[in-house]
């Protein structure tokens, strides 16, 4: 992440807690990366120069009217006028970030060789939180690669359980030995 998408992102984050509209604004960015991410020709198009800010601008107002606040529409104007539109989701990403800091919640991606039960899912969330005293929002995806085993990513660290992590751990511990 950039530190433009930190700044920008903070201080809309700042604003939105300003105007009480914390909520709100958080929910319009997360749709608009959304549509960020399901069609990336739209930050392009965004970003084109040889389209004016103007016509930027009123294709941001005839895109969102208003399916989202203002100071969303204001905010995506501000980063199509800077030339930064694709930081977009960043700043969403940082805005976020600070949502959850403020609101004790801990976002964890918990990744496994197979799905997971939703016994399993709430188990992991509800041993997490006793841990980190804090409010667990956690994802789940498979990556097959694993063979077993689970890796839980945190925002400051990752714990890999995962049978392939012990794996590579064996096989650099067999290298390192001197017979």
């Amino acid at each position: 992440m950039t530190d433009t998408a930190k700044t920008y992102g903070g201080a809309l984050y700042d604003l939105a807690l300003n105007e009480q509209l914390v909520e709100e604004i958080l929910r319009d960015l997360q749709l608009v990366s959304s549509v960020f991410a399901d069609n990336p020709g739209y930050g392009k198009l965004l970003a084109n120069p040889a389209i004016t800010k103007e016509e930027r601008r009123q294709l941001i107002d005839e895109a969102w009217g208003d399916q989202v606040h203002l100071y969303t529409r204001n905010f995506m104007k501000l980063l199509c006028d800077n030339g930064t539109i694709r930081q977009l989701p960043d700043c969403a990403h940082e805005y976020k970030r600070r949502y959850n800091d403020d609101h004790g919640i801990l976002a964890v991606r918990a990744v496994s060789a197979v799905p997971l039960r939703n016994e399993l899912q709430e188990k992991l969330r509800q041993k997490i939180a006793s841990m980190t005293g804090k409010t667990i929002e956690l994802s789940v995806c498979v990556d097959a690669r694993l063979l077993g085993g689970i890796r839980l990513e945190l925002p400051d660290r990752q714990l890999d359980g995962s049978v392939q992590y012990h794996l590579d751990a064996l096989s650099r511990k067999l290298r390192n030995t001197v017979l």
